[in-house]
């Protein structure tokens, strides 16, 4: 190792170059790696966390794939499975916290009581729900999460059996969970949920719950899925509304990752093909510097040097650059890293799910830093074998003789060979990162049925179990709402909406259609539910086709019927031709009238279709959580304050969350392909400088090694464009088969991306005509400068050197 250390501090140059080159290869993949580690590779904190899953309800002929079952469906499923070995329900949702500065909104779960039992946590303080806390009604029992204790309760030692003000009810602490319990769905506090009130809960077509399982020892999920669809097949007999609902049960593990699994694998193969690249400029640089040591291995070899001495001496030289370049790569992954962290939303949607989960935390760990390590190591001896091997195989008789001549000819074919791989490396990762250029910009400029700029957004929750109870006092509240915030100066216009376009909420409504088609016994039709206020249309620019919208004389009285808005995907598909302004819909014992037609606005995401919606008024069917839309003259961050103060003023205990403008909420639904572009944008710009540099260092090499034939050709009569010409012409045809080559296996490997690409087509010809005309633009550039050098050699000069 000492030789090797001395013979590249002879090169500091050379080094350097070859040192950052496999910098960014490896920083690259170390900074990928440690997010796919969090993602993908780190085991949930549970014990025999691989028996843990989720189950949901599906619904193939509505298109539901992803809903919670109801209460008695729950217990059902718990009592007659046998692969399970027990099974767990959650309700999702917030809480007003009070009493500890301005009252805020924290995430919640209403959970079973064997729920820690079935994840199988233990308490850092305090203890878990006993069977106990879940009789005889609901009991004023928390269980609260390290962070919350740390940093909301000042981790008071001595939090156990004090109290917390929860929805303005008192709830006593009882446990504090430990510090490495992580869950994927967010929450800060548990309360205790009564079995008797959720075993009775009414109506099997209820879709509240979430539910967590732990499966018998060597059970897979897809066998506990058939029991599960035996034992529904079974209640549908006795409780035929269930008729056409299944299950579906997946792995915990499975539903934190499947949202960026797709683009972490696409980043993973773009990173493999960067660290490639780097690779594959290191070796030829090594190769063009083992070519210049011919005459030094010969006289090694004269002295006595072993084949396998010399070997060995050109892999330590390669695996300390390796293990430098590694060490400067782990520096740049940990900027890398910050930078992600600071990119990657916190939290993420559940796929055909309305949730969310929270990713752990991106961190350069022991895993990441072994994984650096093997890459630096593997990368050393990778890239050093070729000039290694290329080295001793040389005449070394014929070296002592013409010294780097001799070796010059045929190190020539193999540095080419290398450049082709590259320029056919760098043009799979550029039409990689066009596709996703054009996709994500089709994704921006993608319809969403409404304007989405000045638009303030954020959410309120009524206390609902001790205050606002009654229906009407809800209604009365937002409708205050509404007067105060729209006299705000900035402000003009605004509403509320219980579901807000693009967030991770839902809400839907089954139905019949009066005088419409006859469904089986028990079968009705689903779309999505919004209750709304009057101008919400108008606020987010939802263009009204026919009828009217709703208004304010669409409020609760004597008689009066209720009334709603289809939009032109529901018409289309529960009317086709028939002209549904008019027609009644059936919603339990509550008719509806349609009166108006609104233009599609895409709920689900940005690259969802859009799907058949109900708008009514919240004045007539409100609820306790309603959002606040408004639309600003100025940026909307700039009246947070304002509109805070002015809800306060109505209720001074009423927490508002979730502010953010409506632009932020578009770009956090594009997260996914948002982060696949930059990072492959940042990969195919280094990918791009590194093929530049290899061409470059092997045409300005190549011209080095020509002087003397060049300077015959000038003696000879040919003048300095025909040199130029030639030298240009020779380097090109080297990288017009590397295009050539890159351009099929791009073909070939972006098909494999389709799944990821928005309104484009894998085989799109303006992103391949793109990437070809750039990186042959820069391969010209590469190529000019040298060839620039070699129309002013002196063939006086050449012809004498020689």
């Amino acid at each position: 190792m000492k030789s090797a250390f001395r013979q590249l501090t002879q090169s500091p140059g050379f080094t350097v170059v070859v040192v950052l080159t496999l910098a960014l290869g490896i920083g690259a993949c170390t900074t990928l790696f440690s997010v796919v580690s969090a993602v993908l590779l780190r085991p949930l904190p549970f014990p025999e966390a691989d028996r843990l899953t989720v189950v949901w309800e599906t619904n193939a002929q509505q298109r539901i794939k992803r809903e919670g079952p109801s209460g008695p469906n729950f217990y059902d499923w718990r009592e007659q499975s046998r692969l399970f070995q027990d099974l767990a329900a959650v309700e999702l949702g917030t809480g007003t916290l009070t009493g500890r500065g301005e009252p805020r909104q924290i995430p919640g779960m209403r959970v079973t009581t064997n729920f820690f039992f079935v994840l199988n946590v233990r308490p850092a303080l305090g203890r878990l729900f006993t069977p106990e806390d879940g009789q005889g009604g609901r009991q004023p029992f928390v269980i609260v999460s390290h962070d919350f204790w740390q940093n909301t309760l000042a981790g008071d030692p001595h939090i156990i059996g004090k109290n917390v003000m929860v929805d303005l009810i008192p709830y006593q602490v009882v446990g504090v969970l430990a510090p490495d319990f992580w869950l994927p769905l967010p929450s800060d506090v548990f309360l205790p949920w009564p079995d008797d009130e959720l075993r009775l809960q009414h109506g099997r077509l209820a879709h509240d719950l979430g539910v967590f399982g732990r499966l018998q020892p060597g059970v897979t999920a897809t066998e506990a899925e058939s029991e599960l669809n035996a034992i529904q097949a079974n209640l549908s007999l006795a409780h035929p509304e269930i008729a056409g609902w299944t299950t579906t049960v997946v792995p915990l593990q499975t539903v934190t990752t499947e949202y960026l699994r797709p683009a972490l694998i696409a980043l993973s193969c773009a990173v493999g093909v960067l660290l490639l690249i780097a690779c594959t400029n290191a070796a030829n640089m090594l190769l063009t510097r083992a070519v210049n040591r011919g005459r030094e291995v010969a006289v090694r070899a004269a002295l006595g040097a072993s084949r396998w001495h010399l070997l060995r001496q050109f892999l330590a030289e390669s695996l300390v650059l390796g293990l430098i370049a590694g060490a400067l790569g782990v520096l740049l992954a940990s900027w890398g890293v910050s930078l992600l962290s600071a990119v990657i939303p916190a939290t993420i949607p559940i796929p055909d799910a309305a949730a969310e989960v929270t990713l752990r935390t991106f961190e350069i760990d022991e895993r990441v830093l072994g994984f650096s390590l093997l890459v630096s190591l593997l990368t050393g001896f990778l890239f050093g074998l070729a000039p290694a091997f290329y080295a001793l195989r040389t005449d070394l008789i014929e070296n002592l003789k013409n010294g780097t001549r001799a070796t010059a000819r045929g190190g020539r074919r193999l540095r080419e060979t290398f450049l082709i791989a590259e320029v056919a490396l760098a043009l799979v990762l550029l039409t990689a990162a066009g596709l996703m250029l054009r996709s994500f910009a089709r994704l921006q400029h993608a319809d969403l049925g409404f304007r989405s700029d000045h638009l303030l957004t954020l959410e309120m929750e009524l206390p609902t179990d001790t205050l606002y109870r009654d229906r009407a006092q809800q209604s009365a509240f937002f409708a205050d709402v509404l007067d105060r915030v729209s006299s705000l100066p900035g402000v003009t216009s605004a509403a509320v909406t219980s579901v807000l376009p693009l967030h991770n909420h839902d809400q839907r409504a089954r139905f019949v259609i009066e005088n419409g088609p006859p469904l089986p016994p028990n079968e009705t039709f689903q779309a999505d539910l919004r209750r709304i206020s009057p101008g919400y249309f108008e606020t987010l620019g939802i263009p009204l086709l026919r009828g009217r919208a709703l208004d304010r004389h669409d409020a609760p009285r004597a008689n009066a019927a209720l009334v709603g808005v289809i939009d032109a995907a529901f018409a289309q598909q529960f009317f086709r031709d028939e002209d549904p302004l008019g027609r009644h819909l059936v919603a339990g014992n509550t008719r509806i009238e349609i009166v108006g037609i609104v233009g599609n606005v895409k709920h689900a995401g940005v690259d969802r279709d859009a799907r058949p919606t109900l708008y009514v008024s919240f004045l007539q069917s409100p609820t306790g959580r309603m959002n606040l839309v408004l639309r600003t003259s100025a940026e909307p961050a700039a009246l947070t304050q304002s509109v805070k103060n002015a809800i306060w003023s109505i209720d001074r205990n009423l927490p508002v969350y979730r502010i953010q403008s409506m632009d932020a909420t578009v770009a956090g639904a594009t997260s996914a392909p948002r982060l696949t572009l930059s990072l492959l944008g940042v990969f195919a710009a280094v990918a791009l400088g590194l093929a530049a540099i290899g061409i470059y260092g092997v045409t300005a090499y190549s011209v080095s090694q020509r002087t003397h034939e060049l300077g015959i050709r000038q003696a000879l009569g040919a003048d300095r464009a025909s040199v130029l010409r030639l030298v240009i012409v020779q380097s090109m045809r080297v990288v017009a088969l590397g295009l050539t080559i890159g351009l099929a296996v791009s073909l070939a490997l972006t098909r494999l991306a389709e799944s990821q690409l928005f309104e484009i087509r894998p085989w799109d010809p303006p992103t391949f005509a793109a990437a070809i005309t750039l990186l042959f633009i820069a391969a010209l550039l590469a190529c000019w400068f040298p060839a620039q050098r070699a129309t002013k050699i002196d063939p006086i000069t050449a012809l004498r050197s020689d």
